[in-house]
């Protein structure tokens, strides 16, 4: 029995299937984005933060939901802006929170619950 090889691309692709509840196949489209921000010199954790965060904005979001696909999410182009979204949620959640709200029209969210989105991110 041959044991399976997992690439960091490849967990990562399972990953965003599992946070979004997609089915991205491992084909070289989708798994090749993946590699060159790696290569970049982000992190497997950077990028699944990334993921967890455009989820958290997208999911719910009709207009905005068919984005969350590796073509958009792993963008050499998009991602640097990505990470620093990241990075501004972590140093001030309820910041975030205000500014879900607004963007999307809504009085309270999940964004409401800071303590999930700290957690979220490991802080």
């Amino acid at each position: 029995m041959k044991a399976e090889i997992y690439y960091p691309e490849v967990k990562i692709l399972n990953k965003l299937n599992e946070i979004t509840g997609s089915r991205f196949r491992e084909i070289k489209s989708n798994l090749s984005k993946i590699k060159a921000l790696l290569k970049a010199g982000f992190t497997e954790v950077e990028i699944i933060e990334v993921i967890q965060l455009k989820n958290f904005q997208w999911s719910n979001n009709p207009e905005m939901s068919g984005y969350l696909c590796p073509k958009t999410l792993f963008r050499e182009s998009n991602f640097e802006k990505y990470i620093n979204e990241v990075q501004q949620v972590k140093r001030n959640p309820e910041m975030y929170a205000k500014y879900y709200k607004k963007n999307n029209k809504i009085s309270s969210s999940i964004a409401d619950r800071t303590d999930e989105l700290e957690a979220m991110f490991g802080e």
